[in-house]
């Protein structure tokens, strides 16, 4: 019996110290999901003003929510977390954005959270000059993005991009839905670790030299002259 409890606050302690101290730190706002490579931006409306997810180290908690709430417990192992169980409330999304919304809490709940009960979600911090961004990838490759500023969804719908090849080999190029002018791209690598910073101007160029990179997984910050900023995920063959 006491090698049991021995071996249960082993756990417990390991449990507590394997985890990234800025998950708890910051207010993560809902940003993108990505989900087989096509952008879902939240609502952001009178009734799902912003979207959140919170992390409680104490107990292990996670909690996130659209009309719904989605809850869980956690188990951190280095970079990953593993939901031991959702339970969510049923109450549904009513009001004028009723379809709006419940459209996308089908995607962001029940699609990348509940459709991968079963498996880790790794997660990644990127340390930004005045922000920081939280991407979790689920094992099927789908990506929730978070920030711990609240922008403005509508600023960040219209300043969409896109990014191609993935993966790509010496160089990676930036396509813009709408005219923008000066950007400021920092590439991160998975530990989240800045790793090259560039200046490029659209619609003149759009290439950005990852030639000197390794071969790997890595993060490309776009920031345009407002502030706002977009993150990519990219493979460096």
């Amino acid at each position: 019996m006491k090698t049991f409890i021995t071996i249960f606050i082993l756990a417990l302690s390991t449990n507590a110290f394997a985890q990234d101290p800025q998950l708890f730190e910051n207010d993560w706002y809902l940003q993108n999901v990505i989900i087989d490579g096509q952008d879902n931006f939240p609502p952001s409306n009178d009734d799902v003003p912003f979207i959140t997810i919170t992390f409680i180290q104490n107990n292990f908690f996670i909690s996130t929510y659209v009309c719904d709430a989605l809850e869980g417990t956690v188990i951190y192992t280095n970079s990953e977390f593993l939901v031991n169980g959702w339970s969510m409330t049923l109450g549904g999304c009513f009001g004028p954005f009723a379809q709006e919304n419940t459209l996308f809490q089908g995607i962001y709940l029940d699609t990348f959270f509940v459709g991968n009960v079963d498996d880790p979600f790794n997660y990644n911090i990127i340390d930004e000059s005045n922000s920081k961004t939280l991407v979790i990838t689920s094992s099927s490759g789908d990506e929730a993005i978070y920030s711990n500023q609240l922008l403005s969804m509508n600023n960040f719908e219209i300043s969409k991009f896109s990014i191609h090849p993935n993966p790509a080999q010496n160089e990676l190029f930036i396509t813009a839905q709408n005219t923008t002018e000066n950007l400021k791209i920092k590439i991160f690598n998975i530990e989240g670790k800045l790793v090259s910073t560039q200046n490029i101007t659209l619609p003149d160029q759009k290439a950005i030299d990852v030639s000197q990179l390794v071969s790997g997984i890595y993060f490309l910050n776009i920031e345009e002259e407002n502030g706002n900023t977009t993150t990519k995920k990219f493979i460096k063959q």
